[in-house]
């Protein structure tokens, strides 16, 4: 298959091998996907990348790690998945076997057109569900707007097919939903009604809809989607700090994923109380001394930011994570 980056009828031979490669245009997915749950997830979830620099395992019950971490070409460019079982994948990230793994697939374009190239010929789906995922998130081929239709078209033809091969594989997914006009919109309240059991839903500001007016339309059209479909959408968010207010008044439950922790950590920051907020600070450790205490003490203090946002109380340990909106704010659907 030849590479992505744009799809177009004015070449009408590859054109015709880009939509026979997913099922022709837009063609939903056929059967049952293998749903997500959301009941369980918690309103604030850390995502790691490695387990370097640490002693000590991070004692949190959910984390999520970026499918790169999984999967992506070595040395030699060869794709390869990078881990055998759950137990190998764990000791890498430094977590309890208790801890739950979301795998997000909303990474730079160059690892899911990798995985895209790659998922069926080396049974990349099916050597990821032997690593016991919680779930992972569809990957989010682009909707650009400077280029042709037909190309964010064959980019929602690919998430259509990337969630069926994820699903078979027995993996629980999480369908990303990419859109950027009302007849997108219109597609996935098809799906989403022959969808009847899929609730939980992935979507990423941390591109395109990080500006502020490309954002606030992607979010109006996930509002008008929970309302249209009848039923509470629980939206998974990556990169949504700034959004917390209207999550929690339009959604009776989510959830934000959150890497600042684990990158600030690396970098050696620690955030510190600071007029009655919190700031990030630069406090340099010694040469080879483990970052296990400082991660957690980062997780704790950020997700504790998040509460106060929303009102809701500050706690300590564990029994923070289990902390959700639904009580605070019940949504209303039509």
């Amino acid at each position: 298959m030849h590479g992505c980056d744009v799809v177009c009828p004015s070449v009408p031979l590859l054109f015709g091998e880009y939509f026979a490669d997913v099922g022709g245009i837009c063609v939903p997915p056929s059967e049952p996907l293998c749903g997500f749950d959301p009941a369980e997830l918690p309103l604030y979830i850390p995502q790691i990348n490695h387990g370097g620099r640490r002693d000590e395992d991070l004692d949190e019950p959910w984390v999520t790690v970026p499918l790169y971490v999984l999967a992506r070409r070595d040395r030699r460019q060869r794709y390869v998945v990078r881990f055998q079982s759950g137990e190998e994948l764990r000791r890498a990230l430094r977590v309890p076997a208790h801890t739950k793994i979301i795998v997000t697939s909303a990474v730079p374009d160059n690892y899911i057109e990798d995985f895209w190239a790659e998922h069926r010929v080396l049974q990349v789906p099916e050597r990821l569900a032997a690593l016991g995922l919680s779930a992972m998130t569809v990957p989010n081929y682009s909707f650009m707007l400077d280029v042709p239709r037909t190309n964010s078209l064959y980019n929602l033809s690919r998430i259509f097919r990337a969630a069926e091969a994820i699903s078979t594989a027995g993996i629980p997914t999480m369908l990303h939903l990419n859109a950027s006009t009302k007849k997108d919109w219109e597609r996935w309240l098809k799906v989403l009604r022959d969808q009847p059991h899929i609730s939980s839903v992935s979507l990423e500001f941390q591109t395109g809809t990080s500006h502020r007016d490309i954002g606030d339309k992607y979010f109006a059209g996930l509002i008008d989607l929970q309302q249209l479909l009848g039923r509470p959408l629980h939206p998974f968010v990556l990169a949504g700090g700034g959004r917390l207010a209207a999550l929690q008044k339009h959604f009776r439950a989510f959830t934000v994923v959150d890497s600042t922790p684990f990158f600030k950590t690396m970098k050696r920051q620690i955030l510190v109380p600071f007029q009655g907020g919190a700031k990030w600070r630069l406090r340099r450790t010694a040469p080879g001394a483990s970052l296990s205490s400082r991660l957690a003490t980062n997780i704790e203090r950020h997700r504790n930011r998040f509460l106060s946002q929303l009102g809701l109380p500050i706690q300590t340990g564990r029994g923070q994570l289990l902390l959700r909106t639904k009580a605070a704010m019940p949504v209303t659907l039509a």
